[in-house]
């Protein structure tokens, strides 16, 4: 009688997918319609500190900058930054801290494995939230 070798599947093989990623994609969503609005307040109130602090207060010492061969006020040339540092942080805060928070401290992601869910429908849920 043969006996049945047990394979290790490769590190490189392509994910099993099923549509089984939409029913976590929709927890995610839930979640945040929850918590949208402290969300986004928290995400327009960041930068407009940053412009607040640096731009009017430190902003009365500094005057204009030059860039690329043109004089700008500095508060011009800290709100084109300040914007792109604040979508910055909320993609990433929401990318890893979300879902670190998901697989460690609230153990949801123990809680779906037990469903009859898959690890890849699991990240490509969180990659396509992320996203």
């Amino acid at each position: 009688m043969m006996q049945k070798q047990h394979v290790t599947p490769s590190v490189w093989a392509p994910p099993q997918l099923s549509m089984r990623w939409w029913p976590v994609f929709l927890r995610n969503l839930l979640v945040w319609r929850k918590l949208a609005l402290p969300s986004l307040v928290g995400n327009i109130a960041e930068p407009l500190m940053w412009l607040v602090a640096f731009g009017y207060g430190l902003g009365a010492l500094v005057g204009e900058v030059t860039t690329g061969g043109q004089q700008v006020s500095y508060i011009l040339f800290l709100a084109s930054g300040s914007i792109c540092m604040s979508a910055m942080n909320a993609a990433s805060f929401e990318a890893l801290y979300s879902a670190f928070s998901r697989m460690h401290m609230q153990k949801t992601w123990d809680g779906i494995m037990n469903a009859p869910v898959r690890l890849d429908d699991v990240v490509m849920a969180e990659m396509l939230w992320a996203a």
